[in-house]
């Protein structure tokens, strides 16, 4: 048996580890799509994030009518849809007993069959539905990949 209040905690406890998973993942952009660098300084090395990159040849019409190929730094951040997750709803379902004891509510979870022949009770059975939904982009990282976009644009226009 475990008291209701313990079980609803241990969800609670669950559903955040998983939020903070998926919030790990969605800051691992960072890692994916940036190079740390260190910079020295009088005190202490300060640590710079630098855009990962590539270089493209990018088709270029010049003044003459003539077509060249022009070498663009496209930051790899441009090139991919950012999509983050968030968890949206979560539903516990399950079958259990419940008693009060020493003015506390408890509940049982028991998977044991209880009986004989005909009379046997069903295992406890439990359902878990965990929905995750996109999540919006922040405002900074949407900024952020705004403004390469835009250095990017001045390069092959």
């Amino acid at each position: 048996m475990i008291s209701f209040k313990s079980f609803v905690t241990a969800i609670h406890e669950a559903l955040i580890s998983a939020s903070d998973s998926l919030m790990d993942k969605n800051v691992s952009i960072l890692d994916k799509y940036f190079i740390e660098t260190s910079t020295p300084g009088p005190v202490s090395a300060k640590n710079t994030l630098i855009p990962k990159t590539v270089i493209l040849e990018y088709p270029h019409l010049t003044a003459d009518g003539k077509i060249e190929s022009l070498e663009v730094a496209v930051p790899l951040i441009t090139l991919v849809p950012l999509t983050m997750s968030q968890i949206e709803k979560a539903t516990f379902i399950a079958d259990f007993e419940m008693d009060i004891i020493d003015g506390e509510l408890q509940l049982n979870f028991s998977n044991s069959r209880v009986g004989t022949g005909f009379f046997k009770k069903k295992p406890k059975v439990a359902k878990l539905e965990i929905t995750l939904a996109p999540q919006e982009t922040p405002e900074g990282l949407k900024l952020l990949v705004e403004g390469y976009e835009a250095i990017l644009k001045r390069q092959i226009s």
